[in-house]
């Protein structure tokens, strides 16, 4: 019997499953094997992030319509029989390519995509665990080691698990060390009883039942994304209501409260610049796709080895993506052209704004603005009821071609600071092509109508620790917060992750970290490159921790995507390797 071991089984380690079962019955192999699944929180098939029990109050941020998670087939053998599983679409029985291009696009709690993952896993997992192919772990894994030459044991908070031929890990997002400042505010609230910090986001049911939240209380949030959204929701929705006062077709929105509350809410960034929501409805985000032909071409462009190799910076990236945002900007109907440029001049405006996004111009939305303008310009803009501002529609048009870039540029042969920056310019464009739904921002904008939410500190403001709380300030207005919540989310640098699982394996030489700032170096089967070049690995990683040899890890369509077919298809190959020789 050979053993293989899955660590984290979430969406991706859920699927990298799937895909196994489906390659090894594919090819008469399914036999003599024992797949063990290790998942710390018990949400096997959805993982923590799509948690079943949490808040509805945090949405996805991608669209139910571009939301394209493949059907499984049936899978049939002389022993095993597991029943096919719709895709996301036919599991919600909707058919958007039949429906009206101005319907707006729907963005469900997280919690609705962890019940079809979750009943995907399990009508996969019975007939295995049944057949004995498969058994389910909850318990944390926070060791390999080697067994023998060959082997590679697994060490448990619970216990130890021995003779595994490979491992795959799947562990998604982990814990890294806290800055400096959230150690300084930690020991801070620890001896102030006045303060209380909360250093996650997530979940939001530990500060929603917290004694110290109110009515009366004032939070200041560190970081102002997506998480901020999810936060700053969760609590309104506490202590008032949206409602959208019939207004379904705009999604314009007022907030409600019982409560005398003011200022309940001070989040603040480095820069202070809001997320930007994503276009309305289909008919407003087709303005914002580019042709097949230009993709096709730009996929050479940009995946060209040799073009890969020779760069010194993202600049062939940057100017393989400007004809096509120049060519769409110049295209769109209700873009204000007076001034007359040229789409030579715009493909030179594009490029210069995504080396540096503080560019000027009477196109571009100043940085200068206050966030809650910005906000309401982009709203208008995401509606199509405004002029699409320059730095807007190449964001959209970024969103479009990144599974593109993601495709062309995980596994490439540029250099690994060239890859830090080529990564560092797609999570800079994040702000636009990971934004939220237009609702999200339309009740940030109702919360500062109604006095809730205080945008004054939103850029750096100065942090005093007072007696009495936070002291913000900025440009002579000051607010102090007793509460204070940080919602940004830690960065995939692999020399910062405390999980005792990932240092065992830095400490082992298990891994090769690509890059200062990144993640873990992996072939393109998902297999860790170790330290040690005489010994061949037999431990995989897919997802977040691989940032620095992938790119574009952390998205769900990913978990979904290439690489753990790919996995898959070389885990088989292993396992039937063994099998010939066996």
């Amino acid at each position: 019997m050979r053993k293989v071991a899955i660590i984290g089984v979430g969406p991706r380690g859920g699927y990298a499953l799937e895909r196994l079962i489906i390659e090894l019955a594919a090819q008469n192999s399914l036999t003599t094997i024992h797949i063990t699944l290790f998942e710390s929180t018990g949400n096997f098939g959805n993982g923590q992030i799509y948690n079943l029990d949490q808040n509805p109050s945090n949405w996805i941020n991608i669209s139910e319509r571009t939301l394209e998670l493949s059907q499984r087939k049936a899978v049939s053998t002389k022993t095993l029989n597991i029943e096919s599983f719709p895709s996301y679409h036919e599991w919600i029985n909707k058919d958007f390519s039949a429906g009206s291009k101005d319907e707006i696009d729907t963005y469900p709690p997280r919690s609705k995509i962890g019940e079809f993952l979750s009943e995907r896993f399990q009508s996969l997992i019975k007939p295995l665990v049944e057949a004995k192919v498969v058994s389910l772990h909850k318990e944390q894994a926070t060791k390999i080691e080697w067994e023998d030459y060959n082997t590679l044991q697994i060490i448990t908070d619970a216990t130890k698990y021995d003779a595994f031929s490979e491992i795959l890990l799947t562990i998604g997002h982990q814990s890294t060390k806290h800055s400096k400042q959230i150690r300084d505010w930690e020991a801070y609230a620890t001896k102030n009883e006045n303060t209380t910090l909360f250093k996650s986001a997530y979940p939001v049911a530990y500060y929603l039942q917290h004694k110290e939240l109110t009515s009366t209380s004032t939070i200041g949030i560190r970081g102002f994304g997506l998480a901020m959204i999810d936060v700053v929701r969760a609590i309104a929705i506490k202590f008032g209501s949206f409602s959208t006062h019939n207004d379904e077709k705009n999604k314009c929105c007022t907030y409600k409260t019982e409560y005398e509350i003011q200022d309940m809410f001070v989040p603040f960034s480095l820069d202070g610049l809001p997320p930007v929501p994503k276009p309305l409805n289909a008919r407003i985000d087709s303005w914002f796709k580019p042709s097949e032909a230009s993709i096709v071409s730009f996929e050479k462009q940009i995946g060209n080895p040799k073009t890969q190799k020779a760069a010194k910076s993202p600049h062939f990236l940057i100017e393989a993506f400007a004809p096509i945002a120049a060519a769409i900007f110049s295209k769109l109907l209700n873009t204000n052209n007076s001034q007359k440029i040229s789409k030579q001049e715009i493909e030179k405006l594009i490029m210069l704004w995504l080396k540096d996004q503080t560019t000027e111009h009477a196109l571009i939305i100043p940085t200068t603005q206050s966030a809650e303008t910005s906000m309401g310009n982009f709203v208008a803009m995401a509606k199509g009821e405004a002029t699409v501002s320059l730095d807007y529609c190449i964001g959209q048009v970024w969103r479009h071609c990144q599974p593109t870039i993601y495709t062309a540029l995980s596994y490439n042969k540029c250099s690994d600071a060239v890859f830090a920056e080529i990564i560092a310019l797609d999570e800079s464009t994040k702000r636009y092509s990971y934004g939220p739904p237009v609702e999200s921002i339309q009740q940030l904008l109702a919360l500062v109508k109604a006095g809730v939410l205080n945008l004054d500190m939103v850029n750096d403001p100065n942090i005093e620790l007072t007696n009495t709380g936070w002291r913000f300030e900025h440009s002579g207005k000051a607010i102090t917060a007793t509460l204070m919540i940080d919602s940004v989310l830690d960065a995939p640098k692999i020399k910062a992750v405390t999980s005792p699982l990932v240092q065992n394996m830095l400490d082992n030489g298990f891994i090769k970290v690509v890059h200062d700032d990144l993640g873990v170096a992996t072939n393109e089967s998902g297999y860790l490159i170790s330290m040690n070049k005489n010994q061949k690995t037999p431990i995989a990683l897919l997802g977040r921790l691989a940032k620095g040899t992938v790119i574009g890890v952390d998205a769900i369509l990913e978990c979904f995507g290439e690489r753990p077919r790919q996995w898959a298809q070389q885990a088989a190959q292993n396992h039937r390797d063994w099998l010939n020789k066996n």
